[in-house]
């Protein structure tokens, strides 16, 4: 009872995020303020000062709520989310920030007080290549092109940084084409974040590639699909494998003082062109230092939140590999097929910024129609804040259908209804299944 009352507390009083609410508590529950402070104390120090104050199993709880923060993230950066819970910079913020958000998503709130503890920001929708199933380079109307100013990357950690526990560097463009990338490395290492990247390693200048592992980047996944330049050019269509190979190694030259910083991830997307390749390019991944990833590909990107599953899988079928331990889909599909994943954690606990301070709901929307809320000065010199951009309009009704719909409410018809009118994304995932993680 004890530790569902402390949860209940810790949940509640966020002490930078809901002043109000952290006074009436503390004002309410002297004793689990100080069981609060003790496990911020284990976080931030080691050392439990719990048992010093009579307060037993301080250190289950700390251990607890690593276990939890740890289960939102892929186990490959769980080393990494030990760094930030062991670095005193922002850890109050984010803890209670983390705590209130989970509260917030249980309770189905439309409305939210804490912020989005990871977050994808897009530095260019620009790239390099013309992969078959990426809309990029296909569909060049839907979101103008343009790379992130180093100006609205800081405004926007500024404000949602302390709370972050994870920034991903990459959504719909390389990367390494816009200059100011180690800048902003630098700058979302100031708020104590696990920051990583996706690249094709095509376009690496030497002093990029320096300022990479200087910036302090803790992850950077290189997406290539083959050991041979046959099989990588299926699909990295104008890539050239040896160059991203001299790359690697030119990461891995800087990488000299310390070996694990950055970690670099071989991500190889699995399909029956380039199957018959792992074991070899698992090898290679070894002999260069890098961790290797085989993983499923996914349907046409730009329409997997507009399709049915049966119309995407079919139109992509020519990729699947013939090993089903790859292959992300059922070989035979029906039209009333929906994807495995159930419900959407995005509009609780992630966002996505795109180059021009526009926000989407998740990584699968590609067209700007899709945009939730944009935080760039409009031309009266106005602009939203991000906790303003977070709980607009459509996030709201977003909240409020997704809930509904997980609760089979009675009102699920009337918002599926109104969030097809107001032409809200998400109304596509509640009919034919949400993007699968």
């Amino acid at each position: 009872m004890l530790l569902f009352y402390l949860t209940d507390f810790i949940i509640i009083k966020p002490a930078v995020v809901d002043k109000y609410v952290r006074n009436s508590y503390l004002k309410k529950c002297p004793a689990l303020s100080l069981c609060m402070k003790g496990m911020q104390s284990e976080l931030l120090t080691g050392k439990s000062l719990g048992s010093k104050k009579g307060i037993p199993g301080m250190t289950v709880l700390t251990s607890l709520f690593e276990k939890n923060i740890f289960a939102k993230f892929p186990p490959v950066i769980h080393p990494l989310l030990e760094k930030v819970l062991g670095n005193n910079a922002y850890l109050h913020r984010k803890v209670n920030n983390f705590l209130l958000n989970e509260f917030e998503m249980k309770m189905h709130r439309s409305i939210l007080r804490s912020y989005p503890y990871y977050m994808v920001i897009d530095p260019t929708n620009v790239c390099n290549l013309k992969c078959p199933l990426c809309p990029t380079w296909q569909d060049t109307k839907s979101r103008p092109k343009g790379r992130m100013g180093i100006g609205t990357f800081r405004k926007l950690l500024d404000e949602a940084g302390p709370y972050l526990f994870a920034v991903n560097l990459c959504n719909w463009g390389e990367p390494l084409l816009n200059p100011d990338l180690p800048s902003m490395i630098r700058y979302a290492k100031h708020y104590n974040t696990v920051t990583g990247l996706s690249t094709n390693l095509n376009y690496l200048p030497d002093e990029t590639a320096r300022e990479l592992v200087e910036s302090g980047t803790d992850i950077i996944i290189v997406s290539l699909d083959g050991a041979t330049q046959e099989s990588y050019e299926r699909y990295r269509r104008d890539g050239n494998l040896q160059e991203v190979l001299r790359n690697i190694e030119k990461l891995n030259a800087y990488r000299e003082n310390d070996q694990d910083s950055p970690l670099l991830i071989w991500q190889f997307l699995v399909n029956r062109y380039n199957e018959a390749e792992i074991g070899k390019a698992r090898d290679m991944a070894a002999q260069l230092g890098m961790q290797f990833f085989p993983s499923p590909m996914r349907t046409s990107m730009g329409k997997e939140l507009l399709l049915p599953l049966h119309e995407r899988v079919t139109e992509m079928k020519e990729w699947l590999p013939g090993n089903p331990e790859y292959n992300r889909y059922a070989y035979e599909i029906t039209p009333e097929s929906r994807t495995r994943q159930e419900t959407c954690r995005w509009l609780w606990n992630s966002t996505v910024v795109n180059w021009d301070g526009s926000v989407s709901p998740c990584c699968g929307v590609f067209e700007k129609t899709w945009d939730f809320a944009i935080c760039r000065p409009d031309p009266k010199g106005k602009s939203l804040t991000f906790r303003q951009a977070w709980n607009s309009p459509r996030y709201r009704l977003a909240r409020k259908l997704v809930s509904a719909h997980m609760k089979d409410s009675r009102h699920r018809t009337g918002l599926l209804m109104k969030s097809e009118y107001e032409g809200l994304i998400c109304a596509k995932c509640v009919q034919f299944g949400f993007l699968e993680e």
